[in-house]
């Protein structure tokens, strides 16, 4: 009569444990776990096709001629309306204003400007802020910050650090000292 309890009871309760932990066991392996997640998933490696290709791939592509022109607008723009004085400026917004899509203007900026779109918008936004305190020596960090379009002390001094090599405060003392050297 006890083998019948084990049999009916345990055996199958064990076979299930069994069975649930190799499916929990396949599904944790990666592609990354070498040859045997090749074997056991063939059909991962077929699912994409050039896959390096693609992921490399930033969708269509301008020509080169466009991309150039495409530049030479967005640069016109910006320095003529300073669009990038608005703190919730977006590719998006900019791409609407150029009679474009975002990825082309994304993308012209990455190839023609060797930078992204935040990048880019710190680099005028920074340029500013130097051509500002110059005409008001009086103005605090903060207030330069703010005029520019950041909205953070913490984005506004990374972003001067990585344009000129010093930080607002730096740059404004350096400024104020060449200043009165001249004068």
């Amino acid at each position: 009569m006890n083998t019948i309890y084990y049999w009916v009871g345990y055996v199958p309760l064990v076979a299930a444990l069994v069975f649930f932990f190799i499916r929990f066991y396949r599904k944790s392996k990666t592609p990354e776990s070498g040859a045997a997640a090749v074997k056991e998933y063939p059909h991962q490696e077929r699912a994409i096709p050039n896959a390096d290709r693609i992921l490399a791939d930033d969708g269509p592509s301008l020509k080169d001629s466009d991309m150039e022109e495409l530049k030479e607008r967005l640069c016109n723009v910006l320095e003529r309306e300073k669009l990038y004085l608005n703190p919730d400026i977006r590719v998006g917004d900019l791409a609407e204003r150029l009679y474009t899509n975002k990825s082309y203007l994304a993308q012209t900026i990455k190839i023609k400007l060797n930078k992204n779109f935040c990048q880019l918008v710190h680099y005028y936004r920074v340029r500013e802020a130097m051509r500002i305190y110059a005409q008001n020596p009086d103005l605090t960090i903060t207030q330069l910050c703010r005029r520019v379009g950041f909205n953070s002390m913490t984005t506004f001094n990374t972003a001067f650090g990585r344009n000129t090599g010093f930080t607002p405060a730096e740059w404004c003392k350096e400024y104020r000292k060449r200043n009165e050297a001249k004068t």
